[in-house]
């Protein structure tokens, strides 16, 4: 097929701008489009400010890969977006044409920042993985790489969800980049209105810790949970009152890196943003190790939370501590370091291989002041996106402290 000329691309530009605000997939003057301009490292876009409903083959703006305009306006601008658009056009040359637009369904999502459910035939052909870009300002810089990188990490994805902002399609033509779009925002509807239907939206918290009682799970050579009753109101007292005492790694816990690192930080040190927010839960099930290659496989946050669903959670169901759990290997632990993220979850009650006599994966992301949760039990949880809430009890100067962890959607 013989490629459009830069006169034909307007025109599509045009068409497909309209097309876009008929499906109501923009309002206002939001959202903008872009096309690569065949033979030459030029693409045209849409002017800032300007309602695409109005958009005229003369209003788009002809700017280099580096975002420059190519010809001297002083009527219009490019959007301010132009950055989000030359670099995925600079890291894909595959890519032709671009859509960043702001379907209502598909940003219920984003806000959630959960991929959109394929919840029918349709959308698991065509659609397919929806990954979602974190939160960045409008128009900047950083947000231009975050969504780089995305699209780099995630090659076959045509749909990309911007946190608390909209979407950006991908494509060969604008016409790939619309139907997609059109394509996840009705495949976002028909989610929302059976999670409605299920009353999936009614649950908000999971309770993922485990339960703290005489017998539990404890490792090997930690004291286990006593506790007694030393007031009965049976007796004749005026106040039932129990005893406790329990290890600070008992059960459901948060290492501080001093738990493995003479004179670094104990718990209190700790504040305490490391144990609230945006988590991802990885689906790393049916593996022995997680090690870097398994965490490649998925969409590791920067800066956030990442907690490891394994198979580790079925062995709450069993009687006493079990030794063949699944760890993550030091290639791992420097992955995630690399990745940035703020702090680790683990759903048994060590992160590290049994029998280690190193400990080199808690001192790799102690030493990096990455705390470490452990013994969580994530088997009520459907790996995705939540907000965490783990608070440690507030104790001075320890390595660690037992917790209550829940994650809310």
């Amino acid at each position: 097929m013989t490629p459009p000329s830069e006169a034909q691309l307007r025109e599509e530009l045009t068409h497909y701008c309209r097309v876009a605000y008929e499906r109501q997939l923009v309002s206002g003057t939001g959202g903008n489009l872009s096309a690569r301009v065949p033979g030459r490292e030029y693409i045209l876009i849409t002017p800032s400010a300007v309602s695409l409903r109005e958009c005229t083959p003369e209003d788009f703006i002809l700017v280099d890969l580096e975002g420059r305009n190519v010809e001297r306006r002083d009527d219009l601008v490019a959007s301010k977006e132009v950055f989000l658009h030359t670099a995925v056009y600079a890291a894909r040359p595959d890519v032709h044409a671009i859509s960043h637009l702001h379907p209502p369904y598909c940003i219920l999502f984003a806000i959630r920042n959960r991929q959109i459910p394929l919840v029918t035939i349709t959308a698991e052909v065509r659609l397919g993985a929806t990954p979602v870009v974190p939160e960045a300002p409008s128009g900047s810089r950083r947000l231009a790489e975050l969504v780089r990188d995305t699209v780099l990490a995630w090659p076959d994805a045509r749909l990309v969800l911007l946190e608390r902002h909209g979407v950006l399609a991908i494509g060969e033509t604008l016409r790939d980049t619309i139907d997609v779009a059109d394509l996840g925002e009705d495949t976002a509807r028909v989610a929302h209105m059976l999670s409605l239907s299920s009353g999936d939206e009614t649950k908000r918290i999971w309770d993922v810790s485990v339960r703290d009682e005489p017998g539990m799970h404890v490792y090997p050579g930690d004291p286990p949970i006593e506790m007694r009753r030393v007031r009965a109101i049976a007796d004749g007292d005026l106040a039932n009152l129990t005893y406790l005492a329990l290890g600070v790694h008992t059960g459901t816990h948060v290492d501080a890196p001093a738990h493995f690192i003479e004179g670094a930080p104990t718990l209190e040190q700790i504040a305490l943003d490391r144990f609230v927010g945006p988590a991802t839960v990885l689906d790393l099930r049916g593996r022995a190790v997680v090690d870097a290659a398994a965490l490649r496989a998925h969409d590791v946050p920067a800066g956030g939370i990442v907690l490891c669903k394994t198979d580790n959670s079925a062995l709450w169901e069993q009687p006493g501590f079990q030794e063949g759990f699944t760890y993550l290997t030091r290639d791992a632990a420097e992955h995630l370091i690399a990745c940035g993220v703020k702090t680790i979850g683990m759903d048994y009650l060590s992160i590290e291989r049994f029998g280690s006599t190193t400990f080199e994966v808690h001192k790799l992301l102690l030493g990096r002041g990455i705390p470490i949760i452990e013994g969580l039990d994530l088997r009520a949880v459907t790996p995705g996106t939540y907000t965490l809430v783990c608070l440690p009890l507030n104790l001075q100067g320890v390595d660690g402290a037992p917790a209550r962890a829940i994650l809310t959607r």
